[in-house]
């Protein structure tokens, strides 16, 4: 031979390795698993954020119902049938999903749940928008007695009192999320939030 060697190949034993399939199937697996639960997490964030709406509402109607009070001696029965065990009419009138209605109690004058909304001042943050949940009120005297509501129990009416109420189906499967107040304390309590 001339004197020359020949150039030498790299193999796998000089150390430059590649990845098996084993293990790219394996890296993804966990990224589709990763992807998977941040997109469940997000959906699940994007819902939370919404349900600030039902308590920024209801902090609403609450102050403008205790400013109702405060006028009249008696809070705004806003729904209708005042005393009943769940309550009669919502607004906006839709059945709640995962899509934004109109907040307009203005469009709808006439009818008992609109003109109360509207004498008692409540708007959306955002009516242009519309709002995801739906609002109904109800309100009675003092009778002295307790009552039950919406299968909740609360103490004896010793003075004028009222229920606010919002429900929800952000993720439209037909289960309902639920927040209320109300005039005999200050919190605002939920039931199924995350639906």
């Amino acid at each position: 031979m001339n004197g020359r060697t020949a150039p030498k190949l790299s193999n796998a034993a000089d150390g430059e390795r590649g990845f098996t399939l084993i293990e790219l199937m394996i890296t993804v697996a966990i990224i589709a698993v990763l992807a998977i639960l941040a997109g469940v997490g997000y959906a699940r964030w994007i819902r939370t954020s919404k349900t600030g709406e039902a308590t920024a509402m209801l902090s609403a109607i609450k102050g403008a119902e205790e400013s109702f009070k405060a006028e009249t001696y008696k809070y705004l029965d806003v729904s209708g049938t005042p005393g009943g065990s769940s309550m009669p009419a919502y607004y906006p009138t839709s059945a709640p999903n995962d899509q934004r209605t109109t907040w307009n109690p203005a469009a709808c004058a006439g009818t008992t749940v609109c003109t109360n909304f509207q004498k008692l001042n409540i708007s959306a943050d955002n009516t242009s928008a519309g709002v995801y949940y739906r609002y109904g009120v109800t309100a009675g005297a003092a009778t002295g007695a307790t009552f039950t509501f919406d299968g909740r129990g609360y103490p004896a009416a010793n003075d004028p009192w009222f229920v606010a109420k919002a429900i929800g189906d952000l993720n439209n499967d037909g289960v309902q999320s639920q927040y209320w107040t109300s005039s005999m304390d200050s919190t605002v309590w939920s039931l199924k939030p995350d639906e």
